[in-house]
């Protein structure tokens, strides 16, 4: 039997300033996120909109300046309402959308089936409930860095 030999370290990407966009009304929850970020993911600069025009614009922006747009979109789903966050999804994820290949991970308070279920047949690349302790979101938060920065290939953009 063979042994499992992992690929040479250098065949990992280099990690590179990138952006996160994090779409949240809850100010106390983008700074928490803000802060795990900064502590676990110096590389990223984030980006917060509070409603999803502000995101649109922003992501409207970077494709206006010719910039690369956010490597990842942290949602909360209830922005207020869960509606307006599944509205996001949708028109962030529909066939003609220009951001339909970033992946979007929605935070929320809710792990109601039908929210979970809804979200991934909008087209939600994952779902976590948001944890209640700083030590909880570093965990979510290195986690989630390493796999969308080390495991999974994105596609180019």
């Amino acid at each position: 039997m063979d042994d499992f030999n992992p690929p040479p370290a250098t065949n990992r990407r280099t990690i590179q300033r990138t952006r996160i966009l994090l779409i949240d009304d809850n100010p106390d929850q983008c700074d928490i996120i803000q802060t795990v970020l900064h502590d676990c993911m110096p590389e990223v600069d984030l980006s917060i909109a509070s409603t999803g025009e502000s995101a649109f614009n922003q992501l409207r922006h970077c494709l206006d300046a010719k910039q690369v747009l956010p490597r990842l979109i942290l949602l909360d789903l209830y922005l207020p309402l869960a509606e307006d966050g599944f509205r996001i999804i949708e028109q962030a994820k529909s066939s003609d959308s220009p951001y339909r290949l970033v992946p979007i991970t929605l935070l929320s308070q809710s792990v109601r089936q039908p929210d979970v279920q809804r979200g991934y047949d909008l087209g939600a690349n994952s779902y976590i409930a948001k944890p209640t302790s700083y030590a909880q979101w570093l965990l979510y938060m290195e986690s989630l860095r390493d796999y969308w920065w080390h495991t999974v290939t994105p596609p180019p953009g």
